[in-house]
């Protein structure tokens, strides 16, 4: 038996009179006798933990040391991890998987409770934020390593915009910056350094970059601003950053070890044995149409990839935009849920972008096959948890929260409970033509039998 997206929508409105904590399926049965019916067969079990709804947020990050190097958007905070921990009582012998590490924050926090762990992702800058992170360090050394640095920084050497950048690179750093970035990179290379040190350095400097950039990032956009910032405020903007990394090294209390890796890698088809991890804490990127090759296209196509470089990344990645075309592993076993395939009929309808449905269509296949692999890479009894956020097309509620869970069960998984962090607004296209209707976002937690 289904239901309508309006008769569905109607429910995540009353939800908001439930009192947080409350398990939603037995709430909602006081809530009004029409929807008595929806409570008594909802598969599973939902409960709000609204004291929570930061945490699914990076705006914690932006104040903690460390974490706060480099931030990715649509990220949680390292309070969830170390409460997903201390919940499901890991310890020292376990290892948690990250299979979308972004900037580092389950691996990270994983270390602050010396629980070893792992992280793969498919962007070179990811993988390069987490590893600075995560790497153990001398202070001294970094200091000495900074000080050749300064004293090789010369901007009589700061020439134009180099010709080998991509245009989108010397348009978003006109005139002498791109020069300046470029200079500093290179002698970064060059410092008489561990690999490790010299990437220390490197993610200051692309820390850096957005702040002189003329292409800012808005939302999943790029946005191009004019600023009166020049190539001779890059050495004071770096120091200041380099300041702070280093302040936050002092006063760590993070165990010096190393216990945790990050490699490159796609979430559908992992490297791991069978039975590898204990837990798996990770956030797949939202179907918003966000791409972010290229929110971040400045910072790749300066630091890491050419153009075709980036294309190929864009293709290859979560499809959560409609660019994305990915070679995927086998996907036999996988059956489209009802609602999904009803979900897609009713878009298919109200749309004439045919990429729209074909891209949410990618990205619950996509989704499947990250389950899958994930519960292949655990231990029996794993726990797993994973942050989603439901989404809005043509006025229709996707459910990715509930749909998740039901992916995650057809590859073996248990559904233990979807934990309700908080409502997100509609975008504003939507809220316009259809009005204020928000959206959960949600840690879908599961375990292996």
């Amino acid at each position: 038996m289904s239901y309508s997206a309006d008769t569905r929508e109607q429910c995540s409105r009353l939800r908001g009179e439930i009192p947080s904590e409350a398990p939603l399926g037995a709430a909602e049965v006081a809530l009004s006798p029409g929807v008595r019916w929806l409570a008594a067969v909802r598969r599973y079990r939902i409960t709000r933990r609204e004291h929570w709804r930061r945490w699914v947020t990076s705006k914690p990050l932006e104040d903690q040391p460390v974490h706060r190097w480099f931030i990715f958007p649509h990220s949680f905070s390292s309070q969830l991890v170390h409460t997903l921990i201390a919940e499901w009582g890991l310890r020292a012998s376990d290892r948690v998987l990250d299979p979308f590490v972004g900037a580092g924050t389950t691996l990270l926090s994983a270390k602050e409770k010396a629980i070893r762990g792992a992280g793969y992702d498919l962007s070179p800058l990811a993988v390069l934020a987490s590893r600075v992170k995560l790497a153990n360090y001398s202070v001294a050394r970094l200091e000495k390593a900074w000080q050749q640095l300064q004293a090789a920084m010369d901007p009589a050497r700061w020439d134009g915009a180099p010709k080998a950048y991509p245009l989108l690179v010397r348009r978003a750093l006109p005139g002498r910056l791109l020069g300046a970035f470029a200079a500093i990179d290179n002698r970064i290379a060059e410092l008489d350094a561990a690999e490790t040190e010299r990437q220390f350095f490197r993610l200051a400097l692309l820390s850096t970059l957005p702040r002189f950039s003329r292409a800012v990032a808005t939302g999943g956009w790029l946005r191009w601003v004019k600023k009166r910032d020049s190539a001779s405020s890059i050495p004071a903007s770096l120091s200041r950053q380099v300041a702070v990394m280093l302040a936050d090294l002092r006063s760590s209390a993070v165990p010096p070890r190393s216990h945790w890796h990050v490699r490159q890698g796609d979430a559908r088809t992992l490297p791991d044995q069978a039975g590898t991890y204990s837990a798996v804490v990770t956030s797949p990127p939202y179907p918003n149409r966000h791409d972010y090759t290229r929110v971040f296209g400045v910072e790749l196509m300066f630091g890491f990839l050419d153009p075709e470089g980036t294309k190929e990344l864009r293709y290859q990645s979560f499809h959560s935009h409609p660019e994305a075309h990915p070679d995927r592993p086998d996907t036999r076993g996988y059956r489209q849920p009802i609602a999904l395939s009803r979900f897609l009929g009713r878009i298919r309808k109200e749309t004439r972008e045919p990429r729209v449905p074909r891209m949410l269509a990618g990205y619950f296949l996509d989704m499947y096959l990250c389950l899958k692999e994930a519960r292949r890479v655990c231990k029996k009894n794993a726990r797993l948890a994973v942050v989603v956020g439901n989404a809005q097309y043509c006025g229709q509620s996707l459910l990715v929260d509930e749909l998740t869970a039901e992916l995650g069960e057809q590859t073996g998984l248990t559904c233990d409970n979807l934990l309700v962090a908080r409502f997100r607004g509609n975008s504003a296209q939507q809220m316009g033509r259809y009005g204020r209707r928000p959206s959960r976002e949600t840690i879908v937690l599961f375990r292996k039998p």
